[in-house]
């Protein structure tokens, strides 16, 4: 909704000092998790579990997502603090924080996708299928992640792209002083137009993150409910170990804390966008709120693998082993 000066009321926002005091810790400890998870996945610890191809693309992806939203928040800080002085034209200032919000929005979009594929996979591994749609889909869960993940890419580089355009040609037309009349017109119309695409483009995303989200939510609530019956009914016949109990119980709080950071973070998501596009009030102008949303999610999903992965947790296992020994001996 457009609205005048006038009728604005309400300043809700973030300001920049409260952005850089809760993002920078929390992005540097997020890029050293993620790079210690990276160095887990390449030279894996003596005698932890071997990943799957296909969980490996899966895992791979999401700490890659992970890892680049906290490198654009870090860029936020640097960008608001030491570039803000130096750029002088508040034109060009805006486009390159829309560009920063838009990859940060991809990145957590491909993230949710990635999370979803991989509660998917686990959901084929160990629910055991009812019907003839699900033994098919088990049968095909390869193809179709591949085929899904090779989808995201295209859709998020189209979006990118209409993003960029949508810049540019906004950037020229404010900066468009010494042409005609015909001319600005012109390229006024370009605008609107590159305008109407964005905005089609944007709720296109929104519905396919919408529809993502709902998806890992059946599958993370059917995983759930069949470990939670299978270890019962192992309880009550008598040969459950405690070991047994133990992962189990670890792959439920895994499973069960991801799903709640996708409901949360898309749930925050839509109430900033609504509000910042249809009321009458200047909230989160700046951005700073959906940023943090969007590290917030980032984080919590980082200290969720970090606890769910059994290569991760044997990994940080191995270090703090090492650095005993260093330091003792």
């Amino acid at each position: 909704m457009d609205y005048n000066r006038s009728e604005v009321y309400v300043h809700i926002s973030m300001s920049a000092e409260s952005f850089a005091a809760v993002n920078v810790p929390l992005s540097a400890v997020g890029i050293l998790i993620n790079m210690f998870f990276v160095v887990c996945m390449v030279f894996s610890p003596q005698g932890a579990e071997q990943l799957k191809p296909l969980l490996k693309v899966l895992l791979g992806s999401l700490v890659g997502c992970n890892f680049a939203i906290f490198v654009c928040s870090c860029l936020i800080v640097f960008y608001v603090f030491v570039l803000w002085e130096v750029i002088l034209d508040w034109i060009t200032i805006v486009v390159i924080s829309d560009l920063i919000l838009n990859v940060m929005m991809y990145t957590m979009m491909t993230s949710v996708t990635c999370c979803h594929w991989m509660n998917m996979f686990y959901f084929c591994q160990i629910v055991p299928p009812q019907n003839p749609f699900l033994i098919w889909f088990k049968k095909n869960i390869r193809a179709l992640i591949y085929s899904g993940l090779i989808f995201n890419a295209i859709f998020h580089l189209f979006g990118m792209s209409v993003d960029v355009a949508y810049a540019v040609v906004r950037l020229n037309f404010y900066n468009a002083d010494n042409v005609s009349t015909e001319m600005k017109d012109e390229m006024w119309n370009s605008v609107i137009v590159n305008r109407q695409i964005k905005v089609v483009d944007y709720w296109t995303r929104i519905f396919c993150f919408l529809l993502s989200v709902c998806g890992m939510l059946v599958s993370s609530f059917a995983t759930v409910l069949y470990l939670w019956r299978h270890m019962k009914n192992l309880e009550e016949s008598g040969i459950s170990s405690p070991r047994l109990q133990r992962q189990i119980k670890i792959i439920i709080t895994g499973i069960t804390v991801q799903a709640v950071l996708h409901f949360l973070c898309s749930d925050g998501i839509l109430i900033d966008e609504i509000i910042a596009k249809y009321f009458s009030m200047a909230f989160d102008w700046n951005g700073y709120i959906l940023y943090t949303f969007i590290s917030l999610y980032s984080f919590g999903t980082t200290i969720n693998m970090g606890i769910s992965q059994s290569l991760f947790r044997q990994g940080a296992v191995h270090v703090w082993h090492q650095t005993l020994n260093f330091i003792f001996h």
